[in-house]
């Protein structure tokens, strides 16, 4: 202990003798680190921190398996219930399931649309999550009838929708249009069984029934599997093979009670933490990507404290020959990198800290996400700390221990023993081999961002359009006729208000998954349907008048829907053109017949293809029908005004509030902020990718200066000799140039070798862009040969300025 004191005092007193040294080795962890530590937080959070309820280790989720789908993750609900009551593996088993819902009657006249999660009794009691205000619900069976009007709110929407009001719980809201009481809020870091976009509202399978009246109970067909997930906790000493015996039992009686619906229906069940591990491939290839950072950090420190210890070979030297051992000596000189790894450590903990704060604003998507530099992300700072001591430390060490004692005792540097520095050429060649690696992939998801930008989505996204979506009204009392009335005196009232153009409105918004990729069976006269089938599937959208030109979608022929397509009228539809193209190539779709629920529709336009559901989905056939001719209850207005949609959306509002108070308007977006959430994740995926890479490239570039900078330090005798000999300032400037320009070619050619390595990792992240784009790798080969020449720049300039007698003199 008094060798390690020792050691930190000496350590400290060498650091803060080296100001400059010491600044840059910190700042050069500190980045590293930070950026480590920030990536860590956001994968620790989305897939690697331990489920928010009791026991997560003996969590089980479990699926259902037939012969169409091996394992599916839904369950009907009463095969839940014989789970639950049968199966004595588990000492208690939930469900849930995920539903659409509008939350009205809060102060904004906007309401919200929700994610709902519609759950059995026991879901929170089950799991061990206690509200953070008010109660959650109540497990015996007799509170289900009390609790048929209550709801469990997120913490998010607490805080989002009403403003994180301390009185809420007790109070009533409109969930679709019917009173309900909020009767506690979840805990901050609780989203369900899911890692991201958890619930905003939970409600019990009784509560949910209060919602649809006189409907058919889609809780109680035991053949509906497509409603529940269901997951139990395994009693204490119970192994996951004694579960899934005894649910392969329960299989085998509910297929003998029941052949019509769990004939061939298996139930199977897996650990939770298995649900966890289908995401880690991001998590893996996004903290490789920011491992490069911390290697070239660490590379930097190591080239900075080989330079130190040529400078310090006489004092080595010297305590070698006094009797100092190589190990007392490689100790030392690791204690002063442990320092530093402890201080660029702190450093970076901060700066993950700010980054983490500033995170949701850089990037949206993060707002809901529970970030946080908890115990977990410390103790991941504090290894990679440790271990980049270890990483930059060792290698130096060992070096200035080793080498001629008789030569360093009488001055001779090492490079006048060798010639060159071999292994900080290395590390140099390195760090700019690991930019060009970053860099590469970061122009590969620029370029497929570009792609993703330049695709028709079926809209004109610089329109200035605002989408406003519409709680169904027959959840607010209309019947289906004044519902089918209210579309048009919704639009026609808004057209009158000041600065808009038109508006029209459709079932459904563009680039939408879920309701996006609906299909209708179409039968075509005169085309064979595939094998098996008596028709084709086809997505579609139901829109109204005035809707292609609203939105910027290009007729290439025909019409667009009017007021005269009327329920009374002859039968009309609008495909578009991959669609005419595929079932009448070379020929003229205007005019032909399509059967649509045993009924024929005549095609009167034909509009440019663009995507439906998604943005990288394959152009595909899609057809649109008149919404007057196809009423639904489903609805999204859209505004077309004269200038940012943004600045009329108060009067737009007025003018639906006029038409009816309390029907509420949801999701009022733009098109262009639309896109920029469609775009989001790519986005955000090319800007983290791009920031690390000009990071890297920044080190890299200090690290290549500090080696030019030493070696033209270690060669001013060489540079005097040449200058007194006749060499102009220009071949000096040359001599340097060069040198620097030969670590970024042979850094750039390994980089090139493993960036094309590396892009086979991005594979599912690039779109419309080759894995082997020549113009990104030329392009992130520039850039480092640029930088490379840039930090050699100032070295050789004041190599041009070295006076032959004074070097001459020093010497």
């Amino acid at each position: 202990m008094n060798a390690l004191f020792q050691d930190l005092k000496f350590g400290l007193r060498i650091l803060a003798k080296n100001p400059g040294f010491t600044a840059v080795a910190v700042l050069s962890l500190a980045l590293g680190i930070g950026a480590n530590s920030t990536i860590f937080s956001i994968v620790d959070t989305e897939l690697l921190r331990p489920w928010p309820v009791r026991d997560p280790g003996r969590l089980a989720m479990i699926t259902t398996g037939g012969p169409k789908e091996p394992d599916h993750s839904f369950t009907s609900y009463p095969d839940y219930l014989d789970i639950r009551h049968e199966v004595g593996a588990f000492s208690d088993v939930v469900a849930y399931g995920d539903r659409g819902g509008f939350l009205s009657g809060g102060a904004q006249r906007a309401g919200q649309e929700l994610f709902v999660e519609v759950v059995s009794q026991n879901y929170f009691a089950a799991l061990g999550v206690k509200a953070l205000r008010g109660r959650a619900f109540s497990p015996p069976p007799g509170q289900a009838a009390a609790e048929g009007r209550s709801v469990v709110v997120s913490y998010h929407l607490w805080q989002r929708y009403f403003g994180g009001d301390p009185s809420l719980p007790g109070k009533t809201v409109l969930l679709d249009g019917r009173e309900f009481t909020v009767i506690g809020i979840t805990p901050q870091d609780f989203c369900g069984l899911r890692r991201e976009d958890g619930p905003d509202i939970w409600l019990t399978v009784e509560g949910w029934e209060t919602m649809v009246p006189g409907e058919e109970r889609w809780d109680a067909a035991r053949d509906n599997r497509s409603c529940f997930e269901v997951a139990g906790h395994l009693q204490p000493g119970t192994q996951l093979s004694e579960a899934r015996a005894q649910l392969a039992g329960l299989a085998k009686r509910l297929a003998l009670a029941f052949p019509a619906t769990n004939q061939d229906v298996r139930f199977l069940a897996r650990p939770a933490s298995e649900w966890t591990y289908q995401g880690m491939q991001t998590g893996i290839y996004m903290i490789a990507m920011v491992g490069l950072v911390l290697l070239i950090s660490c590379a930097n420190v190591a080239n900075l404290l080989l330079a130190q210890t040529e400078r310090r070979h006489r004092e080595i030297a010297m305590r070698r020959a006094l009797g100092a051992g190589q190990r007392r000596l490689v100790g030392q000189l690791l204690t002063e990198g442990l320092l530093l790894s402890v201080a660029g450590g702190a450093l970076g903990v901060l700066l993950a800290a700010w980054l983490i704060r500033l995170g949701p604003a850089l990037v949206p998507g993060l707002a809901d996400m529970n970030l946080k530099l908890d115990g977990r992300v410390l103790l991941f700072t504090s290894a990679i700390s440790l271990l980049s001591a270890l990483i930059f430390g060792v290698a130096p060490a060992l070096r200035a221990v080793k080498g001629d004692l008789t030569a360093a005792l009488k001055g001779e540097s090492r490079e006048h023993a060798t010639g060159r520095l071999p292994l900080r050429s290395l590390l140099v060649c390195g760090e700019i081999a690991l930019s060009v690696v970053l860099l590469a992939g970061s122009a590969l998801l620029l370029r497929s961002l570009l792609y993703s930008q330049a695709i028709n989505p079926g809209f004109d996204p610089e329109k200035n359009v605002v989408m406003l979506s519409v709680a169904p009204p027959t959840l607010y009392g209309y019947d289906d006729a004044h519902a089918a009335a209210l579309y048009p005196a919704l639009a026609a009232r808004v057209e009158s208000a000041p600065g808009v153009v038109r508006a029209s409105y459709a079932r459904r918004p563009p680039l939408t998954e879920s309701e996006g990729g609906e299909k209708m069976a179409v039968v075509i006269p005169g085309v064979q349907p595939p094998p098996g089938d008596d028709s084709f599937k086809i997505r579609y959208n139901t829109v109204a008048p005035k809707f292609f030109v609203t939105v910027g979608a290009r007729i290439e022929k025909g019409r667009e829907f009017n007021e005269f397509d009327s329920p009374t009228a002859a039968l009309v539809v609008i495909i578009n053109d991959a669609m005419a193209r595929r079932f009448w190539p070379g020929q003229d779709a205007l005019g032909r017949s399509l059967r649509i629920d045993k009924k024929d529709y005549q095609i009167v336009g034909v509009v440019q293809a663009g995507r439906y559901v998604g943005l990288h989905e394959t152009v595909q056939p899609y057809l649109y029908l008149p919404f007057t001719q196809n009423f639904s209850s489903e609805c999204v207005l859209f505004v077309e005004t004269a200038g940012d949609p943004r600045n009329f959306l108060p009067a737009i509002l007025k003018e639906t509030a006029a038409v009816d108070q309390h029907l509420p308007i949801v999701n009022a977006v733009t098109f262009k902020d639309y896109m920029q959430e469609v775009l989001s994740v790519e986005r955000s995926r090319a800007e983290l990718l791009a920031s690390l890479g000009i990071l890297g490239i920044f080190l890299a570039a200090v690290g290549l200066y500090a080696t030019v900078a030493y070696h033209v330090s270690r060669r001013s005798h060489e540079i005097g000799i040449r200058m007194a000999l006749g060499a102009r300032r220009k071949d000096v400037l040359k001599l340097v140039l060069s040198q620097g320009l030969r670590f970024g070619g042979i850094g750039a050619v390994m980089g090139l070798i493993g960036a094309l390595a590396a892009s086979r990792l991005m594979s599912q992240v690039i779109y419309g862009v080759p894995l082997l784009d020549p113009l990104s790798y030329l392009a992130a080969i520039l850039v480092a040969v640029g930088v490379a020449l840039l930090a050699s720049y100032v070295p050789a300039r004041r190599a041009t300025k070295v006076d032959p007698m004074v070097a001459l003199r020093y010497e």
